[in-house]
């Protein structure tokens, strides 16, 4: 009995799939309609209707999605180490920039997807993408009316008098800026909230059940194939000195890995700025709805959570909602428990997701002691494969079995369980730089509990910790600047410092004198390829399961509701899950920080040096706890979801060839519990 339900449903998708791939002019009765006809103004040909169809739909909404993902989680991630050292900002505060997206997604995105569901949705992902080129221009606007970046060239870190006291200046103006990045974020949330909640919607009204999974699983893996674009085009700029079209790097001394360099981190805003513009022209062409659209209406099968619905608001056209009936709209939506649980789910993901994502790049940089730009590189290339992977693998799973609700949360909590093992991977990490005053002794003096900068071999220098000069003795004992070293003397070729009062030889105790170079030292740890691999198959099963959750969220809400479900959903995840996220995780790694950017007046700014230890241990126990946390939701959500008692199994008959038609049969299914198919 279950093979024979399974081949009338595997008939029936057939059946709408073959009217999908039909010719345009096999379909000229819907093509006559002015709203669904593709055209700009009065300008509507039939050679445009060539791609007035699903795929061709998906193409041009790929291609938002990617740039959004670009700009948003891709060079918004790799600029952060660098914004944070530009504008001498902690990772608490630079966090706000990535929850600037979400808070004003939350807010805007459960307005859009109450009123926007019934209208002219590509119009409206249209007006998404102009507003969201507002907000790249918005991002790269510091940079053209702030001065050239002062790392401290007119500043010697060497010793000095201590009789000659700094004078203390308040804090610039630079921090200000955070809120000119929080503006542009929150502009980039309007346009993403409007493109993944109308644009989903729109592409599940247009093709059959089956295959809904598939699309939204290519839409979200070019929505992943951004970021991770943007983690490799981003590490490049990052290459390039930040005021290259003022200064040549080569005359200001600095080269990529001194960890004063800053990189040119506005391009990829400019670059994101112009594409916006171009990708959202076709979907000003798109009508009201596709010729599809309807037929998919007329043929799809109901899986709404116990076969229930608000029968005074799912039949009442959307353009005519009211704000009195929001409410009502809503409670009926959050009362529906398999929604819910999946929207709690989905909540935990965005919090460790969004956390993650915006400080992988530090954390790679830090853990593995590489450059910003090549932190980057290896993590888009990591996430190229991964995330995207993930999507398409997730989608295509749902596809091939044609998995019901069911089917796709038990696959969510077996992907939770792998995903939970592989987090396992922050634990690697090489061993950290022994720098002297931070995490090991100057070896002068063995009386001190813990190291401090501040020693009596440097008491005399009136260091400070506000540039980071580092340098690199013979014994592979680093010094946080030559001042800190006890250096007043002994400038070698401009590339050594020799005869300073705090280095002394570590392994014998005994006074000796030493040549340290500018630099960091020089470290011959190969756990990065051990750690790449393993982070590759984290993100894979990490993103496995958006298909499976999004589709199932689709399928347990009633066809009318299904936008404004959406759009709840994204206002839940944000609010609790991925506004949090990134302030969350900055204030964690800020905690770990040893070595904080103090001017003369002791004001902190932006950090360092870390403890990785304490880093990896506090990722992990967070990545840990909330894949726990969402593999109970989707346990809980399987365990009370109930099919609908009265499923309807819908016959595709093809009307007489004159008619170039279709007429759909509905007839109960057999309640026989061998025939439901997840």
């Amino acid at each position: 009995m279950q093979e024979e339900n399974t081949k009338q449903n595997g008939g029936l998708d057939k059946l709408e799939e073959a009217y999908l791939e039909r010719p345009e002019s096999e379909r000229s009765s819907s093509l006559s309609d002015p709203d669904i006809r593709c055209g700009y103004f009065t300008y509507s040909p039939d050679w445009l209707q060539y791609w007035n169809n699903p795929k061709s739909l998906l193409f041009f909404l790929c291609c938002l999605s990617m740039v959004q993902g670009f700009v948003v989680n891709g060079i918004n991630n790799v600029n952060t180490s660098t914004i944070e050292r530009r504008f001498e900002l902690p990772s608490s505060r630079v966090g706000t920039i990535s929850s600037a997206y979400d808070v004003s997604a939350a807010i805007l995105g459960i307005v859009i997807s109450y009123f926007g569901s019934g209208r002219n949705k590509p119009r409206l992902i249209a007006c998404a993408a102009i507003v969201m080129s507002i907000g790249s221009f918005m991002m790269a606007l510091p940079h053209f009316t702030t001065g050239p970046y002062q790392w401290g060239q007119n500043s010697a870190e060497k010793c000095k008098d201590p009789s000659i006291v700094p004078e203390c200046t308040t804090n610039s103006d630079l921090q200000n800026y955070l809120y000119v990045f929080l503006l542009g974020q929150a502009l980039h949330g309007v346009g993403g909230t409007t493109l993944y909640i109308v644009g989903v919607a729109l592409l599940d009204d247009s093709v059959p059940a089956s295959s809904s999974p598939m699309y939204v699983g290519v839409l979200y893996a070019f929505a992943t194939l951004g970021p991770a674009l943007g983690y490799i085009v981003g590490g490049q700029f990052l290459n390039i000195y930040v005021d290259y079209h003022v200064a040549d790097s080569d005359g200001t001394g600095l080269s990529a890995d001194d960890p004063r360099w800053v990189g040119a981190w506005w391009i990829g805003f400019i670059c994101s700025f112009l594409l916006f513009l171009v990708f959202s022209l076709p979907l000003f062409g798109f009508g009201k709805e596709l010729p599809t659209a309807k037929h998919v209406r007329a043929t799809r099968v109901s899986q709404v959570h116990g076969g229930k619905d608000d029968k005074d608001l799912i039949h009442k056209d959307s353009n005519d909602r009211s704000l009195r009936e929001f409410p009502k709209a809503m409670w009926g939506i959050i009362s529906n428990p398999t929604f819910l649980l999946i929207t709690l789910a989905g909540t935990g993901e965005g919090l460790a997701t969004s956390g993650f994502a915006t400080f992988m790049p530090k954390l790679i940089q830090n853990q593995f002691g590489i450059t910003a730009s090549w932190a980057s590189m290896l993590g888009g290339l990591m996430a190229v494969p991964g995330a995207a992977g993930g999507q398409f693998i997730g989608g295509l799973v749902c596809k091939r079995w044609k998995l019901k609700i069911q089917g796709m949360l038990r696959l969510n909590i077996i992907v939770c369980i792998a995903a939970m093992i592989l987090d396992t991977v922050v634990w690697i990490r090489c061993p950290e730089d022994s720098v002297a005053g931070v995490n090991i002794q100057y070896n002068i003096s063995n009386n001190e509990m813990m190291p401090q900068l501040e020693h009596s071999c440097n008491s005399n220098c009136s260091c400070s910790t506000e540039f980071y000069e580092p340098m690199c003795t013979e014994d592979m004992v680093q010094y946080f600047s030559p001042c800190f070293a006890g250096c007043s003397n002994g400038f070698l070729n401009g590339e050594s410092y020799t005869n300073c009062t705090c280095m002394h030889h570590r392994n014998s105790g005994i006074p000796k004198t030493m040549t340290a170079t500018v630099g960091r030292c020089k470290s011959d740890c190969y756990l990065l390829y051990i750690f790449l691999p393993l982070l590759l198959f984290a993100i894979f099963f990490r993103f496995m399961q958006s298909p499976p959750a999004l589709s199932a969220t689709l399928r347990c809400i009633h066809d009318n509701q299904r936008t404004f479900a959406l759009g709840i959903q994204w206002f839940i995840a944000r609010l609790l899950g991925t506004v949090p996220g990134p302030i969350f995780f900055g204030a964690i790694i800020d905690s770990t920080c040893l070595v904080w950017q103090e001017n003369e007046c002791g004001d902190k700014k932006s950090c360092y040096i870390y403890d990785n230890a304490s880093l990896s241990s506090y990722f992990f126990i967070i990545l840990v706890s909330v894949k726990i946390f969402t593999a109970s939701m989707f346990i809980l959500a399987y365990k009370i979801y109930k099919p609908p008692s009265d499923k309807c199994i819908t016959t595709v008959i093809k009307k007489p060839e004159e008619s170039n038609g279709f007429d759909s049969i509905c007839s109960p299914e057999p309640k026989s519990d061998s025939t439901t198919v997840v």
